[in-house]
């Protein structure tokens, strides 16, 4: 290298430049002479190009939730379990399992919940390339640990009792001293009742009259009076039942029902008679006459502030259709008062009715019901629980 030096030296010129170029010559042979490497990531101490800076770690996949314990069976509630310590976040350890619950009476306990799942560790920086900056971080901290264990399953709560199924309605009883009574539980004509009509006197009675078990107050079944449109029926206007009263006077209590209202023109559901024929001569009819009605040969006697007015306006009561009403009637002709009442309130009170007769008309002892058609329309008719009695009977209420 000396060698070199001089045999440059003697080639410079002038001699002002070279003690100038002798020192720049020498600092570039140190420089290119130098044959050890840097260090790596010492605080760039050295002279290399700063190590580049290390991939963070990725973040550690957190532990799946726990399965919820599934809920015990019906019964009293269990105590609650009590909740698992959380795990701590040392590389995903698993939180203990909470305590289960105590089991409810009956009920089965609930079932533990699944412990999380550990989470997986996160991933560790890659090294700074050599020397210069900082090395390369390590990577970021461990997943966290799974997450908390699932509670303890609650216990059962307590089954509520089912509710009590509601049964048919249970039929009036018959009073003791009833000289009628009948829930038209059997297809036989009632016992003590007559049936006879204005046509052929061999006319069964099931030509108007059917037990009906589809439609009915109480029990299994009830009267039903068929329309005088129906083609199976005997075609008589006069379609009803004659049974025994006491003589003289007597009440009544029977269910009763229509397909359309009633309290239209002049027809009539019952009658209080001397017979029991068809055509008897006394008749006191609980009827439809401009509105529900007591009528005797067509005297008329309402509700107060119903029927035919005295201004000449007409406000008929009407009973609704497809609705069973409950009837109470106390007929006596003897002291010639006529009581009706409908689901227990009194709606008429006739009294001096019927009118005086000379002579003095045949003592009432028989009850007729079903449906006589005078003015129409035709309709079909139910009746329930039908019995007469010297003393009201009751059961309306």
């Amino acid at each position: 290298m000396r060698t070199t030096l001089a045999k440059l030296d003697l080639h410079l010129k002038p001699t002002f430049y070279m003690p100038v170029l002798g020192l720049a010559l020498a600092t570039a042979f140190a420089a290119g002479c130098g044959g050890g490497s840097s260090d790596t990531g010492t605080a760039g101490t050295s002279g290399g190009t700063a190590g580049t800076t290390g991939s963070a770690g990725t973040t550690g996949t957190a532990g799946t939730t726990g399965t919820a314990g599934t809920s015990g069976g019906a019964g009293t509630t269990g105590t609650a379990g009590t909740t698992g310590t959380a795990g701590t976040g040392i590389a995903g350890t698993t939180g203990t399992a909470g305590t289960t619950g105590t089991a409810g009476t009956t009920g089965s306990a609930g079932t533990s919940g699944s412990a999380g799942s550990t989470g997986t560790a996160g991933m560790s920086g890659s090294t700074g390339t050599g020397g210069g900056a900082q090395a390369g971080r390590g990577g970021s901290t461990a997943g966290s640990g799974g997450s908390t264990a699932g509670n303890g399953g609650r216990g059962g709560t307590t089954g509520s009792a089912g509710t009590t199924g509601s049964g048919g309605s249970a039929a009036p009883t018959c009073p003791s001293n009833a000289t009628f009574c009948s829930g038209f539980e059997d297809t036989n004509l009632p016992a003590g009742a007559v049936y006879k009509l204005n046509g052929d006197p061999a006319t069964p009675w099931t030509k108007d009259f059917v037990v009906d078990t589809a439609l009915k107050k109480n029990g299994n079944s009830a009267l039903r009076v068929k329309s005088g449109g129906d083609a199976t029926a005997s075609g008589s206007a006069y379609k009803m039942l004659a049974v025994p009263g006491t003589s003289g006077a007597f009440w009544v209590r029977f269910f009763v029902r229509s397909d359309m209202p009633m309290g239209g023109e002049h027809n009539a559901f019952t009658k209080a008679s001397e017979s029991d024929e068809p055509n008897s001569s006394v008749n006191i009819e609980f009827a439809e006459d401009v509105g529900i009605a007591f009528n005797v040969n067509d005297a008329v006697r309402w509700p107060t502030g119903y029927g035919r007015l005295t201004n000449g306006s007409t406000n008929p009561y009407m009973l609704p259709a497809n609705t069973w009403h409950c009837v109470e009637i106390s007929y006596d002709n003897a002291g010639r008062v006529q009581q009706l009442f409908v689901g227990g309130t009194q709606l008429i009170s006739a009294t001096d009715y019927p009118a005086m007769a000379t002579p003095a008309p045949p003592a009432i002892k028989i009850f007729k019901f079903g449906f006589q058609n005078f003015h129409g329309p035709n309709r079909v008719m139910w009746y329930d629980d039908v019995a007469v009695a010297p003393t009201r009977i009751g059961g309306c209420n």
